[in-house]
């Protein structure tokens, strides 16, 4: 009873050791300029080393790897659209720069823009606007958020698939913990 106890101490250490650089990456990502790519790979390697210690193998830990990467990825797109439709002001922007960006095999256009109230909006936009051309767009007063069109719905579903995917991650990394070793 002592081993499986811990074990389950284990378990909620690796779970909230994993938790952290969750939300770490989840702040970093805010906004669409964020550092997607070394991010989330920082969020791969701790998610496939949180087992250590443990007998997982490549697919038990490629599993709590992924899932870790999915909860960042699927928590910044909540955050973010959490923040837009609670406080989130619709503003009138103008394309600044219009240029043809390569995306593997054709060119597809993309835009800068800046709200009327002289603020650049981050990332690229890919819609076919000519420059001066006007749109509607919801911007975070506080944040680097912000999308096309008008406030956004309640990110309900976005939050579900979270959530879900939170509890996939501590089920995993319970039975990968819990488990007990085969020698």
């Amino acid at each position: 009873m002592a081993d499986l106890a811990r074990r389950a101490a284990g378990a909620a250490l690796r779970n909230c050791l994993l938790l952290a650089v969750e939300f770490g990456a989840i702040w970093m990502l805010r906004g669409p300029e964020g550092l997607w790519v070394p991010v989330l790979l920082a969020v791969f390697v701790a998610g496939a080393a949180v087992p250590h210690g443990t007998d997982a193998e490549f697919v038990a830990r490629t599993a709590v790897a992924l899932t870790a990467v999915g909860i960042a990825v699927l928590g910044g797109v909540t955050w973010d659209r959490h923040v837009l439709h609670d406080r989130g002001r619709e503003e009138t922007a103008v394309v600044a720069q219009w240029t043809m960006v390569e995306d593997g095999a054709s060119l597809s256009p993309s835009l800068r823009l800046r709200t009327e109230a002289g603020r650049d909006l981050p990332g690229p936009v890919t819609l076919d606007l000519a420059v001066g051309a006007r749109l509607t767009v919801t911007v975070d007063p506080d944040g680097p958020a912000w999308a096309p069109g008008g406030r956004p719905d309640r990110p309900l579903w976005q939050g579900a698939g979270t959530g879900a995917l939170l509890l996939l991650q501590t089920a995993l990394l319970l039975r990968i913990s819990v488990r007990r070793s085969r020698t």
